[in-house]
């Protein structure tokens, strides 16, 4: 009750402030932006080379699509590159927020990110070597490091060639995803 009662008086001091203010606003919003970034830093503090491995890794991704795609700008790709991005971002720090509020340790926390981020490697590796095999399809190292990740490691990992097959066969019945 007591903490409720701190709440609302912050909460009506910063009402009042906002009133009277407008200065107060925008340093309240730089606060709260600084926060926010903090706490990302915080989560990211464990993981931080996890992150910085699929930085770079989406970053290649990009160019190499637009390598592929002769340097010239597509929108929808670039976004739809950029969101994924996102998205692995998103998995991995939500990885993080499960396990802290879990009171998991931290070597295990490393140990789930380390599985995520190797999934994310070898998609992101096949993704780039594909686009630059299409770049540079005279290229007989790519086409070969294509060849293996995308053909002999499935081969070798029986649950990734399950899920292969299946994303094979949901792309012949028409419902792939562009």
């Amino acid at each position: 009750m007591v903490n409720l009662f701190i709440l609302f008086s912050g909460i009506l001091i910063i009402i009042i402030m906002l009133l009277f203010n407008i200065e107060a606003v925008k340093e309240l919003l730089k606060a709260a932006w600084f926060a926010v970034i903090a706490f990302i830093a915080t989560l990211a503090a464990p993981i931080h080379n996890f992150v910085i491995v699929i930085l770079i890794l989406g970053s290649l991704n990009i160019f190499f699509g637009l390598a592929a795609d002769k340097f010239k700008f597509n929108f929808k790709k670039a976004f739809k590159s950029l969101l994924y991005l996102a998205g692995y971002l998103f998995v991995i720090f939500m990885a993080v927020i499960v396990t802290e509020l879990m009171r998991i340790k931290e070597t295990d926390i490393k140990e789930v990110i380390s599985w995520i981020t190797w999934v994310m490697v070898w998609f992101y590796a096949a993704n780039i070597l594909k686009n630059w095999n299409y770049w540079q399809p005279d290229n007989k190292v790519i086409s070969f490091l294509y060849w293996v990740v995308s053909f002999k490691v499935i081969e070798k990992i029986t649950w990734l060639k399950e899920f292969h097959e299946k994303d094979n066969k949901k792309e012949d019945n028409g419902n792939a995803i562009e």
